[in-house]
């Protein structure tokens, strides 16, 4: 990957890079792209993108946020730290929390099938690790009205229509999206965990169809990590053991 002009912010002792990062795909699988927005000490903007021809929405979310910490790294600062704003759950669970069992399990997860995207998962860990100080994660709502968001959502589904795109690489106080005002981060929330209305003691889970063999998950953040971007697939939330055998049965099971 080339190095661009902001090679020359190497020699500051401790800077700071903001990377806002999204990812997109028309058909899930099918074509895609990622767009990735880096910010120097709120004074350089280069911008990140690549098209892929056969993908998913999840791949696109790692490499995005790869591609920046690949070109963070090629700058070669002795100190530094990394603040990452991204729209997906997915990719913060998974670097955060699910990653180091599955790297002890052998890159299998608590049902005991392979991984997914192992290969960029294991990418994106060596690069976390190569960073110097603890990389701050952050999620944003995805279309809301966020520059740096907005900018990677418009990259990255103008890579994944095969459409070129112009990067800016400049100064900031160039740059036509104001990012250096912090986006308004939330926490995140799996739907099986959001607070219900009183009264209400109604618990659910989820079951999924992959490949013939049905899985359970307690929550949907376990469920959509193993469902979303694969062709084929069946899965459902259900609140009852009557609901459950109504649903394995309309599955075959």
């Amino acid at each position: 990957m080339k190095v661009y002009s902001l090679f020359y912010l190497r020699y500051l002792t401790l800077m700071k890079f903001i990377l806002y990062t999204d990812g997109a795909c028309s058909g899930n699988p099918g074509p895609g792209g990622f767009g990735s927005i880096v910010i120097a000490d709120l004074k350089y903007v280069t911008e990140l993108g690549a098209a892929y021809q056969q993908t998913t929405n999840n791949r696109m979310e790692l490499q995005a946020v790869i591609s920046g910490l690949k070109f963070i790294l090629l700058q070669k600062n002795k100190s530094f730290e990394v603040q990452v704003y991204t729209d997906s759950v997915y990719v913060i669970r998974g670097i955060t929390q699910w990653v180091f069992g599955w790297k002890r399990n052998g890159w299998k997860n608590s049902t005991g099938t392979a991984v997914v995207n192992q290969d960029l998962w294991e990418e994106l860990l060596s690069l976390v690790q190569q960073i110097p100080t603890q990389i701050k994660w952050a999620y944003v709502r995805g279309h809301n009205n966020d520059p740096g968001n907005e900018r990677c959502d418009e990259i990255a589904v103008a890579y994944s229509k095969q459409t070129s795109v112009y990067l800016y690489d400049g100064n900031a106080a160039e740059y036509l999206f104001d990012v250096t005002v912090p986006p308004r981060t939330e926490e995140m929330t799996d739907h099986a965990n959001r607070q219900k209305p009183t009264g209400e003691k109604k618990s659910s889970w989820y079951l999924s169809l992959i490949n013939g063999v049905v899985t359970k998950y307690a929550t949907w953040s376990e469920c959509e990590a193993q469902v979303k971007g694969r062709p084929g697939v069946k899965f459902k939330k259900v609140s009852s053991a009557s609901e459950e055998t109504d649903l394995l049965k309309s599955w075959g099971k």
